[in-house]
């Protein structure tokens, strides 16, 4: 081959071998690239899932849960109210309200002069007041509620100084957070809560002058 013809192919390999893509060298980002070409590329390509949810988004998903609730709807409290006439009664008795055993009155005083006797040793209670459909003692006073007072007879035990439990049936007033109040013995008295009265105790309500003296009548006197 003529020396002339192989130093021109010569020349001509050199300019191929020149134009392909060479592998850069060195340790840096673009080795690194090069190394891990395809990888690369399909991390550029990920999308966001969605729908996907971790530990935490389930727990508070499962805390915004509405919970049952067990609470009162009021249902049971309305079957529970005791009515009288289609009026519910602001007083229900005690597990321990008991019929007394004594003849027990009350005597009504207006000016010193008695006005009325009222027999109440035949049932257990007694709601005071206004309303005639369920008051068993009315009072016509307009400073008096509709349902305004009760007297009520219940158990009362007590250990004498032998040690021995002594039981008895006593009456007891309590005002039914009345507007205008009930007085013991001149004295007001707090609302809801029951106090013992003894012979000759005396009762007003609202404001009425009327004074309710309460006592036993003996079975002679009776």
């Amino acid at each position: 081959m003529p020396a002339r013809d192989k130093r021109e192919r010569d020349r001509d390999f050199s300019r191929s071998d020149s134009g392909r893509e060479k592998r850069p060298r060195g340790g840096g980002i673009d080795d690194d690239k090069w190394k891990r070409g395809e990888e690369v590329g399909k991390e550029s390509d990920k999308r966001p899932v969605f729908g996907g949810s971790d530990k935490k988004d389930e727990v508070e998903n499962k805390e915004e849960i509405a919970k049952p609730d067990y609470g009162s709807s009021g249902k049971l409290e309305k079957s529970r109210q005791i009515k009288k006439n289609g009026i519910v009664l602001k007083h229900s008795e005690p597990p321990n309200a008991a019929i007394p055993d004594r003849r027990w009155r009350i005597y009504v005083f207006k000016n010193d002069e008695i006005i009325s006797t009222l027999h109440v040793h035949r049932q257990s209670c007694f709601i005071i007041g206004r309303e005639s459909r369920v008051a068993d003692i009315r009072t016509d006073h307009l400073t008096c509620s509709k349902q305004h007072a009760v007297i009520q007879f219940k158990y009362k035990s007590k250990v004498d100084e032998a040690g021995n439990t002594i039981t008895k049936i006593c009456p007891y007033v309590m005002d039914l957070k009345s507007a205008n109040g009930t007085k013991l013995n001149k004295q007001p008295i707090e609302a809801l809560r029951y106090y013992e009265l003894l012979e000759k105790d005396i009762l007003n309500f609202g404001s009425s002058s009327r004074d309710y003296v309460i006592l036993v009548v003996d079975e002679k006197e009776a």
